[in-house]
């Protein structure tokens, strides 16, 4: 029996690995984010006939406006869903190529574009790819990373989500002070290719997950990416990696018995259950407004009676505080969970938003009272903290690991998808929505969110240190767990036991066989 504790599952190369992987989602949040800093340039709206000789947005413009943030969103639906696809056909690596040929060509577009027309077709490619990433990068890292720092290591994506949004707020201030006009939003768009081409360099230095080498029956493969993973200083003969990589192998055996449709997922009980959390929290969490605070982050700034240049700057404090929110949550999600921090998340999305509205509201004409400016801006920068640490970072880990290995890529696309289209209704509507009713339009989120913060009070079950294996237990899959449970050592404190399917002592007698064998 290895004596290791479930605390002490460090390991460099696993954290390097999950780190580089993580990374793909700088190359999603960078196209998210950077329209909203393009949309408050001037030069941009004038070169796309957005506005008018006086520099007012035309009615056609913000119907325009709503289709360049919407047509993103579509692209999302489809490029995830044929992500599924090449996931499961073609693995984990595969697919971050996929992700970064469609980021490259839609990014090639939308920063070449010589019309508002060629503009919003690069913007569908550019969701496709973009949000694709959103969708791999969690299922790769929670299948790379040890069962107790999962939250961790997955939670490196939340970190990268934010810091890709930041980045583009910055280069679209740096690049706000450009002489020449085009420059000034070509350049901050053209740093976009950056990211999905790192992603391809990236691609040849990293490994395939296993649990996917182990579905296409290359068991050699799996184990040694394993071993090398997860070679613990306090293991040295590698017992604990071996039991791992037996669970692991066990498991992908059964589960290559199951049925993987998109059918079964409906059909059957317990999956149908995760999608329905995975996709009911991606709605509400996407129904905090995060997405449109983001994306309009510049007009709400300026309903507070801010500049242009202020309002850019502004975004890019709101963005950079977001990053420590998502480093601390990455850091916590394992020690206080994923139930607390998510709930947390969201009533505190209701509570921030509630001030933003109400000052909003009582202090009209904008910039009438410099200390409601202040609140103002202090409720956005609340808003994003708690929604990076329950929202973001622990959002996106749970999302990645309740799914069992047949139908994880299917389970996750469903819910990025369900995430997708929440945002293509929110922020096809928004321009419209800001322009006629103001800060009424904040209502419409503080109402759903507090509803689904209650319907989640009741449903969201805890995944912290449970190993991907194990996570079907919790939904009522029992006879499909391979079950590997922490005891307690009263000499060595919490140690690690592989268990069969079953729980007969005949059937523990087996796995315990087969971990020795392995």
């Amino acid at each position: 029996m290895v004596n290791i504790a479930l605390t002490r599952q460090f390991t460099w190369p696993s954290f390097f690995t999950c780190y580089v992987i993580s990374l793909g989602q700088i190359a999603f949040g960078y196209p998210a984010a950077i329209i909203g800093s393009v949309l408050a340039m001037p030069s941009f709206l004038k070169y796309m006939k957005l506005t008018d000789s006086a520099g007012l947005v035309t009615a056609e413009g913000n119907q325009l406006i709503g289709a360049i943030n919407g047509v993103f969103q579509a692209g999302a639906v489809l490029g995830v869903i044929l992500n599924c696809w090449v996931m499961e056909k073609w693995g984990r690596r595969s697919s971050l190529i996929y992700c970064s040929v469609l980021g490259l060509f839609g990014g090639a577009l939308i920063c070449g574009a010589r019309n508002i027309a060629m503009f919003i077709v690069g913007r569908f490619f550019a969701g496709a790819g973009s949000w694709s990433f959103l969708a791999v990068t969690p299922i790769y890292t929670s299948e790379m990373s040890p069962p107790a720092l999962r939250g961790l290591f997955s939670g490196m994506n939340g970190i990268h989500i934010a810091l890709g949004y930041a980045l583009a707020s910055y280069m679209g201030l740096a690049f706000y002070f450009a002489k020449d006009p085009a420059t000034q939003w070509r350049g901050c768009l053209g740093i976009g290719l950056l990211w999905p081409t790192l992603m391809l360099v990236i691609t040849y230095f990293i490994p395939e997950s296993p649990r996917w080498l182990l579905m296409k029956g290359r068991v050699e493969e799996a184990r040694s990416t394993v071993l090398t993973l997860h070679s613990y200083r306090a293991d040295p003969e590698q017992e604990l990696a071996c039991q791992e990589f037996s669970q692991m192998k066990t498991q992908a055996d059964l589960d290559k018995t199951l049925n993987p449709s998109w059918l079964e997922m409906v059909r059957r009980a317990s999956y149908r259950k995760r999608v329905l959390i995975t996709a009911g929290f991606a709605i509400i969490g996407q129904s905090t407004a995060v997405l449109v605070i983001n994306n309009y982050g510049p007009t709400l700034y300026k309903s507070l009676g801010f500049g242009t240049k202020d309002q850019l700057a502004l975004q890019c404090g709101w963005l950079t505080v977001s990053i420590f929110g998502n480093f601390f949550g990455a850091v916590v999600l394992d020690y206080f969970g994923r139930r607390p921090l998510m709930l947390t998340g969201l009533a505190g999305c209701v509570i921030a938003l509630s001030i933003e509205a109400a000052i909003v509201a009582e202090f009209f004409p904008p910039g009438t009272n410099k200390a409601a400016s202040v609140g103002g801006v202090f409720a956005l920068y609340l808003f994003v903290v708690v929604y990076a640490v329950g929202v973001d970072v622990a959002g996106v880990t749970f999302y990645s690991e309740v799914f069992p290995n047949h139908i994880r890529a299917k389970g996750v696309g469903i819910t990025i998808v369900a995430l997708s289209l929440t945002d293509l209704a929110y922020l096809q509507a928004s321009a419209t929505a800001f322009a006629n009713i103001g800060w009424k339009y904040f209502l419409l989120f503080i109402v759903i969110t507090s509803i689904g913060f209650v319907i989640m009070c009741f449903v969201l079950p805890e995944t912290k240190k449970i190993s991907l294996e194990e996570m079907a237990k919790i939904f009522g899959d029992t006879e499909e767990s391979i079950l590997m449970y922490a005891a307690e050592d009263v000499k060595h404190g919490p140690t690690l036991h592989a268990l069969g399917q079953k729980k007969s002592e005949s059937d523990e007698r087996m796995a315990g066989e087969h971990v020795k064998e392995v």
